[in-house]
This record gives structure tokens, C-alpha cells and sequence, in this order.
């Protein structure tokens, strides 16, 4: 009972604040992946909580608690369906560890939930690695940090073991003990992530659902099914050239291709995987040589420009000229290619035509008006001209290139070409190539980025999700595969959205495109960029530091080859001499402190006797100035008086030997006031 009244009293409030602040700092970045009501939840009840300590309001009983803990369970599992998993058992412990602030009984449960919070913070990086959230959790780990030393405090302060006359810590001493033990690990972190040895995969296996909220391209394309990403501002991949990069109306980052058309979705049922060795193409120049630093999308598919030359290790080459990697992207990838973005593509001798030309069941309705269209619009003998003219038709029709385009129903490529007549790069992509393919030329449909931002500053570019595109590609007799983009055709007076104007306009400057030329918008975009670049940086040395990155710092001071043995041997070299330093550091302060304890127990002697004489010492007194005070009291006493202040400031503030400390000792007992 004793220490749940100590528990609930105003002296522990601050603590209990501390550790509310340091709990919400852990939560806050989940609030990015938890449904709204769970984020909410988790929010009102740290509050209430800390209303408590200030003591506005009263705690929940027993059968409230009960019942919120199923109500918050029920919610969990209608929201994700399950109890387990990454994304489920994450917001299961966050709940109920917030309902675990309401069952405080003992300090066992104070320490209890200071453990899961500080278990919570790796659970964050499951979901994030971001330099924001990296810094949120640094903070997180000094208020906990906090709380445990203050609560610890109390703790040892109600054990009979301990001094009561010790000195008491307040909470700012607590909170800079916290901030210099985490910088005392800072070293030992730094020595554990440079020489740790690396191996290829995570240690443990992730949950299935470890990547269910990533976003991206599909391996299926539908009306709408890319429009959806036109304002997700996030990354998709960052590229870096060897040398200058190609003309923007060359960057097409090929992604998933599709030939398969049911009516409504194309999709790839077969990805025939080849040897790059055994693909004939024909360059009609010099190829480019670049590095792709793929953001995670637990996909096989990989990105590069048109035909590639050279295959990143662990990755293989479809029958449709798409980069497939062995494993699923389920980690910051980076890795080197080289392409061709001048060719002539032949269709690979091992795959015929026939599923390119396959058109989509049909009725009597289905897609006759696009073969009335195409009886007009067909070449008989020249198919570039039948190309040509479709692109014309796009072009003198007045279609228009739109985010919000209306809604399709059974007979999608008729009633977007008669009727709608509104569309993104999906619509057009899928129309082009149905209408090709019902002039008999092979069609099919790539998916995959157009583009790209460049950021000044490091020199390499952005691809968003926003840049996501779909083009297609026709077999045409001496010329062999071509790409053939349709939404290229579209008057830019008809494109309602100025980005993909700017983006299907590649003659357009996009800084200057983008921003209005103020000074305001270029500190914006210059900001933009410069935190990019950090992000680049620490994706590539801190998310990217592989097996790969650790030879190669080892190689540059000049350790060519080292093994797990040699580099085990090293680190434990390393620790063993930062714990040195680290002991000597501590006891050489603990001896410091111990005479600086010696000093102000004295002292405090030196006070309970001025006490004595109505002369109190205030807690933001100087002892300079309670000196003077003490003089102009007892006058007859101020040679006594000045010398002990000044020995106790000497030795409280700085090295003292133990001679020092014994004169100021001696120096007490022998004052008396008569």
C-alpha cells in the first residue's frame, strides 16, 4: 500500500510524464500504417493516463479495463482479420501496452512497460528505416532512458538499504545521465554496424504480411490501375549515371510487360526466363552505363532502361526483354546495368506470335466498334502508316489525358474510344495495343516509369510512383519490336494535369516547369533536393551497408581481404579496448564524484549548524551568497564562514586531492557558534 501511494503521489509525476512522452514518441510513427480508429485509441489513452498524474481525472476500475482490452482485441482482428503477423501483432502489443499504463500496481510494472517500449522502437524499423523515424526513436530512447533512471531512483530511495542524506537527483541531472549513457553506447554502435560481419538476408525470417503496404506497379493492369499512383509522391528508385545521361524522350524504365487481354485486365501468365547470352539484338549506338538504387516492393520485377546489356547478379532476362530477379525485392536493392536505348529487337525465335495478335472473348458487341475504327484506319501494306494513323486519330479526336477519368463497364476499349474519350496512359496503352492487334500487327503492353526528377545536387534522379507509365510495343517487319507511345499523341492543351504535362513533354525543363521562378519556390526546391540527397546517402551507406560495402571500406584503408574469423577478431578487439577506455573514464569520474560527495556532505554538516541560528539555506542560493548573508548575521564568524565556502566551491567544482578534502572536514567539525 505504501508504494501505491508513493506511486500515485505528485513526487513521481515527472517521471511518469517523462515516460507518457517517451511512449508517444514510440507510437507516433505507427500511426503512419494502424488504422485510424487503433491511432486514436492508443493517443486518447496515453493521454488519460497523464491527465491522471496531473491529477485531473480518476483511473478506469477492473470491469471498464476488462472491457476495453476485448473491445480493442475485437477491433484488431475485424481490421486485419488475424492476431498475428508484422502489421496484426504490432498493433495488438501497442494496444494493449497502452492499457497496460491503467494496471500500474508496482514498480515491476513500470519497468514492465518500459521494456516492451524499448522492444516497440525495433518493431518501428520493420515498418520504416526512414531518417525521421531513426531520429524519433533516438528521442524516444532518451526519454525512456529518463524515466527508468528516475523511476529506478525512487525505487532504491524506498529501500531500507539505502542513505536517505544522499543527495537528491532531480529529473534534469536524470535526464543528462540518460543523454551521456546513450552517448557512451554511441561508439560500441558504431564499431558493432561497421565490423559485425554481414551475410546475405535478413537473420530471421519476416512475416508473410512484412510488405503488404507497399505500393507500386501490379502485375496486372486495369482501367485505373495506374492512375491510382499519380500523386503518390513516393520513391520508387533513385538512378545514378556513369557518365551523361540520355535524352528525357529515352527514359522509359521498363518494368512488368503484358500480352495477356481478358477484356477488362492484361496480366503475363508465362514469364519465360532466358540467358541474356542467347537474345540477338542489334545496337545502333553506344550503351549506357548507370546504377539503380531500388526501393523494396516485394515483386520479382526489376527496372532498367529498354534492352540491357549486362544482368545485375542474382536476376534473369523474359522472353519480353523484362529484368527479373531471382528472389523478391523484399530490401533496399542497389545495383549496376548497362543498356542499349538505340536497337533493333527481334522477337525472340523460341516464342511466336500467336499470344501477341490474341484478342479477348468476345460477343457481338464487344469491341465492334473498334473494328469498324481500325477497317478505316489500316494500311494494308504499310504498318508503320496504319501506326500512324491510329497515333493521328488520338491526336484530332479530342481525347484527353486525365487522373479522374469516368468509370468503364464490360466493354472498356469501345466505350473509352467512342464514348469517354477521357484516359490515363493505362486507357491509351490498352486501346493502341487492341487496336493493333485487330489490324493483325503483334502488340503488347509495357509497364514500368517514364522519366524522372534530377537532383542537382548529387546529380542523379528521382523516379516517384507518380512517374508510373504504360506504353506499348508493336512488331513492325525490318524494324522489329518498337515502343509506341500512345499518350504522346494527346494535344498538351488536353492534358488536364500540368505534372503529366510536364512529364509527357520532355522538351520542358521541369524545375522551371514546376516552380514559379521566385526566391521562395527555389529555397523550397533547393531544401527538396538537399534532403533527398541525405536520403540517397543514407540509404546507400547506412540501409545499403552489405557484404558489398564492407569489403569495399575495408579495401579502402587498405584491407584487401579479410574473413569472418579475421573480422570477428577485429571487433572483439575493438570492444575490448572501447570498454577499457569506457571503465577508466567511469571510475576516474566515480572517484571525482566521491570526493565531490565527501565535499557536500560536509558542507551540509557546515548548514544544519548555521541552521541552528535561524540562518536556512534556500535550493537557489548560492553558497556565495548565503555567505554573505550568514556574515552580516554573525559577523564575529566571517573568517570561518569565508574560508569554508570557498574550500566547499574549490572542491565541488573542481579536482581535489584527499589532503584537501580532510582540511575542509577538519575545517567544519572545529566551527562552532557560541
Amino acid at each position: 500500500m505504501r508504494l501505491l501511494n508513493r506511486l500515485q503521489s505528485p513526487a513521481v509525476q515527472p517521471a511518469a510524464l517523462i515516460l507518457l512522452v517517451g511512449l508517444l514518441l514510440v507510437v507516433f510513427p505507427n500511426f503512419s500504417h494502424l488504422p485510424l480508429w487503433l491511432s486514436l485509441v492508443v493517443t486518447a489513452l496515453i493521454i488519460w493516463r497523464g491527465c491522471y498524474e496531473l491529477q485531473l481525472c480518476s483511473i478506469p476500475g477492473k470491469k471498464v479495463l476488462f472491457i476495453l482490452t476485448i473491445m480493442l482485441l475485437s477491433g484488431i482482428l475485424f481490421s486485419y482479420h488475424t492476431l498475428v503477423g508484422r502489421n496484426a501483432g504490432s498493433a495488438m502489443l501497442l494496444g494493449l501496452l497502452c492499457l497496460k499504463l491503467f494496471e500500474i500496481k508496482s514498480y515491476r510494472d513500470i519497468f514492465l512497460i518500459i521494456n516492451i517500449s524499448l522492444f516497440s522502437i525495433v518493431i518501428n524499423f520493420l515498418f520504416s528505416q526512414s531518417i525521421p523515424v531513426a531520429i524519433t526513436m533516438i528521442f524516444a530512447l532518451v526519454f525512456l532512458f529518463t524515466a527508468l533512471i528516475s523511476f529506478q531512483h525512487d525505487y532504491k530511495k524506498l529501500s531500507p538499504s539505502v542513505d536517505f542524506e544522499a543527495v537528491q537527483k532531480n529529473e534534469k541531472q536524470h535526464f543528462k545521465l540518460a543523454l551521456k549513457m546513450l552517448s557512451q553506447a554511441i561508439p560500441f554502435a558504431i564499431v558493432l554496424f561497421v565490423l559485425f560481419p554481414r551475410i546475405n538476408g535478413p537473420l530471421w525470417g519476416l512475416p508473410e504480411d512484412a510488405f503488404s503496404a507497399t505500393t507500386g506497379l501490379s502485375d496486372k493492369m486495369s482501367p485505373g490501375k495506374i492512375s491510382q499512383l499519380s500523386d503518390n509522391p513516393e520513391i520508387a528508385f533513385r538512378v545514378a549515371f556513369d557518365s551523361e545521361a540520355p535524352d528525357p524522350s529515352k527514359l522509359y524504365w521498363r518494368g512488368p510487360v503484358m500480352w495477356s487481354f481478358d477484356g477488362y485486365n492484361w496480366s503475363a501468365p508465362k514469364a519465360e526466363r532466358i540467358e541474356l547470352d542467347t537474345f540477338k539484338f542489334r545496337s545502333l549506338g553506344d550503351k549506357t552505363d548507370y546504377s539503380i538504387t531500388l526501393q523494396p516492393h516485394n515483386k520479382f520485377w526489376m527496372f532498367a532502361l529498354d534492352i540491357p546489356s549486362t544482368l545485375p547478379k542474382g536476376t534473369l532476362l523474359s522472353a519480353d526483354i523484362q529484368v527479373l530477379s531471382v528472389l523478391p525485392v523484399q530490401k533496399l536493392r542497389r545495383f549496376k546495368i548497362s543498356s542499349y536505348t538505340n536497337y533493333v529487337l527481334p522477337q525472340h525465335p523460341k516464342i511466336t506470335f500467336t499470344r501477341y495478335l490474341k484478342l479477348p472473348p468476345t460477343n457481338a458487341n464487344t469491341l465492334s466498334k473498334s473494328r469498324a475504327l481500325i477497317a478505316k484506319l489500316k494500311h494494308h501494306s504499310d504498318p508503320q502508316k496504319t501506326v500512324n494513323n491510329v497515333l493521328n486519330y488520338f491526336s484530332t479526336q479530342d481525347f484527353y489525358y486525365s487522373r479522374q477519368p469516368p468509370l468503364l463497364n464490360d466493354n472498356p476499349v469501345d466505350e473509352f474510344l467512342f464514348e469517354t474519350k477521357r484516359g490515363y496512359c493505362e486507357h491509351y496503352a490498352s486501346s493502341f495495343t487492341i487496336l493493333m492487334r485487330l489490324a493483325g500487327i503483334p502488340a503488347r503492353v509495357v509497364t514500368g516509369y517514364q522519366g524522372g526528377e534530377l537532383n542537382p545536387i548529387d546529380n542523379y534522379f528521382i523516379v516517384r510512383q507518380s512517374d508510373a507509365h504504360a506504353w506499348s510495343e508493336v512488331y513492325l517487319n525490318e524494324k522489329g519490336w518498337v515502343r509506341v507511345d500512345p499518350t504522346a499523341a494527346i494535344p498538351p492543351g488536353n492534358i488536364e494535369n500540368t505534372a503529366d504535362a510536364l512529364r509527357l513533354n520532355s522538351s520542358l525543363k521541369k524545375p522551371d516547369y514546376l516552380f514559379e521562378k521566385n526566391w521562395f519556390s527555389e529555397q523550397i526546391k533547393k531544401t527538396r533536393f538537399a534532403w533527398d540527397a541525405i536520403n540517397n546517402r543514407w540509404n546507400q551507406w547506412v540501409l545499403g551497408y552489405n557484404t558489398k560495402k564492407q569489403k569495399a571500406f575495408f579495401s579502402a584503408i587498405g584491407i584487401e581481404e579479410i574473413s569472418w574469423q579475421g573480422l570477428s577478431q577485429l571487433l572483439f578487439g575493438f570492444l575490448t579496448v572501447l570498454t577499457a577506455i569506457l571503465a577508466f573514464i567511469v571510475f576516474s569520474n566515480k572517484a571525482k564524484n566521491k570526493t565531490k560527495d565527501e565535499a557536500q556532505h560536509a558542507y551540509l554538516k557546515f548548514l544544519t549548524k548555521l541552521k541552528k541560528q535561524g540562518l536556512i539555506k534556500s535550493d537557489t542560493e548560492g553558497a556565495d551568497d548565503f555567505a554573505k548573508r550568514a556574515i552580516k548575521k554573525l559577523p564575529q564568524h566571517k573568517t570561518n564562514i569565508t574560508i569554508i565556502s570557498d574550500l566547499y566551491q574549490k572542491l565541488r567544482y573542481r579536482m581535489a586531492s584527499e589532503k584537501q578534502i580532510k582540511l575542509f572536514k577538519n575545517r567544519i567539525a572545529r566551527f562552532h557558534i557560541h
